[in-house]
């Protein structure tokens, strides 16, 4: 090999890369190359993957400046040869060499995707057609009710009334959701719902008709029922189950048909979450156990 030769692979090898061989043939300085590089990978200084365009052809080198010329060439921007880094590398990179014990973007979002959702990550379906999110309760505590204005239970009614306006002042907003799933124990069009809660003086919300359990529960009963930190009870198995949810989204309660809002076993409940005292009832504790009456006929 030539003197030329050696200083066109150094020109041609950047931080000590191994190409391919001059052909073994070529003797004179004089003498025309063919070579046809193809695109390949090296690892720089910096963490990032560098890579270098496909070029071919010939060359003919006449002397030793020739060369050096091709040498420079290779550090003039915009010719094409310079190293590019690709966008995700570059991330790649910077997590290598940057913060310590930062996780890579991908397991970053990863985790994102596995945080566990509260209340405030689901909506309500509203009586004038429009979603309410749940989140524009932040700050109180919430009793979502589903409401039956034919069930026997439908006497509790006046009593979450009554209870709403008691500790509406202390932070707590009852939230009614009428459903026909149980007896059938909401009949009638959307209007005439919201007109016969409208007649019977509620000043609570009360959302559109909806399915609270089954294919197409809404969300937010799939998360106040079978969630990680789902009070026990499983799907809700009649009108007028309660739900606590306390000010940060957190389901905390769940109370049974039978526990009517002006009893003692409801506002010491409410009392207790208000306090900060509550303490969730495990898998064998009484809330959420279905009525001792309650089967699929209608009330």
């Amino acid at each position: 090999m030539t003197e030329t030769h050696r200083l066109m692979r150094r020109a041609f090898t950047p931080g000590g890369l191994d190409l391919p061989k001059f052909p073994a043939s070529t003797t004179s300085a004089d003498a025309t190359f063919y070579r046809s590089y193809r695109v390949f990978e090296v690892k720089s200084a910096e963490p990032a993957r560098c890579s270098f365009v496909t070029f071919s052809g010939y060359f003919r080198w006449g002397s030793l400046a020739s060369a050096l010329f091709a040498s420079a060439l290779l550090a003039v921007p915009g010719h094409g040869l310079q190293p590019t880094v690709n966008a995700a590398d570059k991330g790649q990179g910077a997590h290598a060499a940057g913060k310590k014990g930062a996780a890579p973007p991908d397991a970053e979002k990863a985790k994102g995707d596995k945080a566990e959702k509260n209340a405030y990550d689901f909506t309500l379906p509203g009586a004038d057609g429009k979603d309410v999110p749940v989140s524009s309760f932040k700050g109180k505590y919430i009793l979502i009710v589903n409401l039956g204005r034919k069930s026997t239970y439908g006497e509790q009614l006046a009593a979450l009334i009554k209870l709403n306006d008691e500790y509406k002042e202390k932070g707590l907003v009852v939230i009614g959701v009428p459903s026909n799933q149980f007896g059938l124990a909401e009949p009638g069009k959307p209007e005439e719902v919201q007109k016969a809660y409208t007649d019977a003086k509620v000043d609570f919300p009360v959302m559109a008709v909806s399915k609270i359990t089954g294919d197409e529960e809404l969300p937010l009963y799939g998360y106040l029922t079978k969630s990680k930190d789902a009070p026990p009870g499983g799907p809700v198995h009649w009108n007028y189950t309660k739900f606590i949810i306390d000010k940060n989204g957190n389901v905390l309660a769940r109370l049974d048909p039978d526990v009517t809002p002006d009893s003692a076993e409801m506002k010491s409940t409410i009392d207790k979450v208000l306090a900060g005292t509550y303490k969730p009832k495990k898998a064998d504790g009484k809330p959420g156990a279905k009525p001792a009456d309650d089967d699929d006929d209608d009330d």
